[in-house]
């Protein structure tokens, strides 16, 4: 049997919260493992899309950690966002002209690896290509079994393993519930004619026994992200298949089939969860916090959680400093996490989850939408720079 390895910190999961947790525990100067089943490089099915706390999280884990992102050839950036309600009524997200972009591209395989290559040799000792086999609450801290046999025990454990997290199910005992979650299905496409200029992402808004949203999202290798989605509760209760669903549009939509005329899919359909259950799940308590897609943390209407992720891993980091400090590890001292993300993402993620109960009516939502739209354009650029950069 090998040695246990003791730890201050543990992170099972090294996609973008869990390698935010990393990066700024070892700006506080805290040594820490992370844990990853996977080896980097590794693919991982997305949107591909990166928006508001994105850029915010990259600019206070380091200034030049966000100029080598904007600067990396395998990242565009656009200024402006296109959501279609109905095929003649749109709402568009824009950047000031003293700004560079409000949403950028990159895929996962790629953003994920740029990430985890900034991982500190001083701070993290990494554990990647091994998954967790054992988890468990004990006296003296968490201790946790990799399946290649090694152990650890730490002090505290992060759980950044997205959304059928091990650590929410097993220390924090958490359920999802599907009426919390997005089913999604995407694939990546060449040969697609007509997008928009200057790489403007596209969403539309879909109305078929239930609301669905269609993703456009352009990619520096030529290549075109499309995705379609909605709420998986609502998907199975209708018994909606996204693959035919998706097939059906880009080939029969008379404002869509144009642009897949000489188009070519390169890779199957994937399907992915997207859980946005913040305030309904635990996701603190006695030696443990969740960060990203185990804590919930995506956005219920446009569907984005890279960025919230990342920044509850920092908010995550500064409230383990403390608890290391105070060598304190309570359930009680770690609700303190709780109320941080509630003030950071509380009014954000609240406003979502009303949206999109509000969206499923089409035409009360685009009277109300058209009526207001100057207006809803004008908050939302507001929103824009109060949670980007």
């Amino acid at each position: 049997m090998s040695q246990i390895k003791k730890t201050d910190v543990c992170i099972i999961g090294s996609g973008p919260s869990g390698v935010a947790t990393s990066l700024m525990l070892s700006k506080l100067k805290i040594k820490h493992c992370i844990v990853d089943k996977a080896t980097f490089p590794r693919d991982k099915t997305c949107g591909d899309g990166l928006i508001l706390y994105a850029y915010k999280s990259l600019k206070l884990l380091g200034e030049d950690l966000f100029l080598e992102f904007l600067k990396n050839p395998k990242f565009i950036h656009s200024k402006k966002i296109t959501l279609l309600i109905n095929n003649n009524s749109k709402i568009e997200f824009k950047e000031s002209e003293d700004r560079d972009m409000v949403i950028s591209y990159a895929k996962r395989f790629d953003f994920d690896h740029f990430l985890v290559n900034h991982l500190s040799s001083e701070y993290a000792c990494q554990y990647f290509g091994n998954g967790v086999k054992v988890l468990e609450n004990q006296t003296g801290g968490v201790y946790i079994k990799l399946k290649n046999g090694e152990e650890i025990l730490s002090k505290m454990v992060v759980g950044a393993d997205g959304a059928k997290s091990i650590v929410s199910g097993k220390l924090a005992q958490n359920k999802i519930d599907k009426k919390f979650s997005s089913t999604f299905v995407s694939a990546y496409f060449t040969g697609v004619q007509d997008l928009a200029i200057k790489n403007e992402a596209e969403v539309r808004m879909i109305y078929k026994k239930t609301l669905l949203f269609f993703y456009v999202f352009p990619l520096s290798d030529g290549q075109v992200n499309i995705s379609l989605g909605g709420r998986s509760d609502q998907i199975k209760k209708n018994g909606i298949n996204l693959v035919h669903e998706i097939e059906n549009l880009i080939k029969t939509n008379k404002y869509i089939k144009h642009q897949f005329v000489n188009a070519t899919k390169v890779n199957s359909w994937r399907g992915w969860s997207i859980p946005f259950h913040f305030g309904n799940y635990k996701i603190s308590g006695e030696r443990f916090l969740l960060v990203g897609d185990a804590a919930g943390l995506a956005n219920a209407f446009y569907k984005e959680g890279i960025g919230t992720g990342m920044m509850s891993g920092i908010i995550a980091a500064n409230n383990i400093e403390k608890c290391l400090r105070e060598n304190n590890f309570s359930e009680q001292i770690l609700k303190s996490y709780e109320k941080d993300i509630k003030k950071e993402f509380g009014r954000l993620l609240k406003a979502s989850h009303y949206t999109l109960r509000f969206a499923k009516f089409k035409m009360f939502f685009l009277s109300v939408v058209m009526l207001f739209k100057y207006k809803i354009e004008g908050k939302a650029t507001k929103v824009i720079k109060k949670r980007s950069y």
